[in-house]
């Protein structure tokens, strides 16, 4: 009771007054907006849900989408990898094979190498070429490797660079693989 008397004394000035009215007047138009923006925001809230779950699922399917891609893109490069391990390398059509290629690309091949695999899990025929030539004719002739009918692969590089000279040497360790004979 001694609050009320309080106010009551307060209230007798005009100041006062002005000053509950003004606070009235406030509570009311917070209570307005409030009514207003309550709905609002929980729209605003529902939509951003909204979108945020179609952006997921859109990224699910783009992923799902790539990896459609990768697989059969894969499935391919598994299909020319079985092809060219059925292909049977024999140590000629190696050497035929490098030969074209080194002439190809200008790379003069000075000695070669041919070593039998013994791995047992897949047989192999190791090379290793000794070659002369300019670099970017080395990089395009290790990089055509790929375009043999044989699973070929480079092993191990090893280039000098000789100062004053145009032509690296260089010893290049190809491995080809070859299919398991049952």
């Amino acid at each position: 009771m001694n609050a009320l008397a309080e106010l009551r004394y307060c209230l007798r000035y005009r100041w006062a007054r002005a000053g509950l009215a003004a606070a009235a007047v406030g509570i009311v138009a917070l209570t307005g907006a409030t009514a207003v923006w309550w709905p609002a925001q929980s729209g605003q809230r529902a939509l951003e849900d909204e979108i945020s779950n179609k952006r997921r699922a859109l990224a699910r399917a783009q992923q799902s989408e790539e990896l459609a891609r990768v697989y059969e893109r894969t499935r391919k490069e598994v299909d020319l990898l079985e092809g060219k391990l059925r292909h049977g390398a024999t140590q000629t059509q190696l050497v035929q094979g490098f030969a074209r290629l080194a002439h190809k690309h200008g790379v003069r091949i000075v000695s070669e190498t041919y070593e039998e695999g013994r791995n047992a899990a897949q047989p192999t025929l190791g090379a290793e070429l000794a070659v002369q030539a300019a670099y970017p004719a080395l990089r395009a002739f290790m990089r055509d490797l790929a375009t043999l009918p044989t699973w070929s692969e480079v092993q191990e590089v090893r280039i000098e660079n000789t100062p004053g000279a145009a032509q690296q040497k260089g010893r290049i360790r190809i491995v080809t693989y070859r299919l398991k004979s049952t």
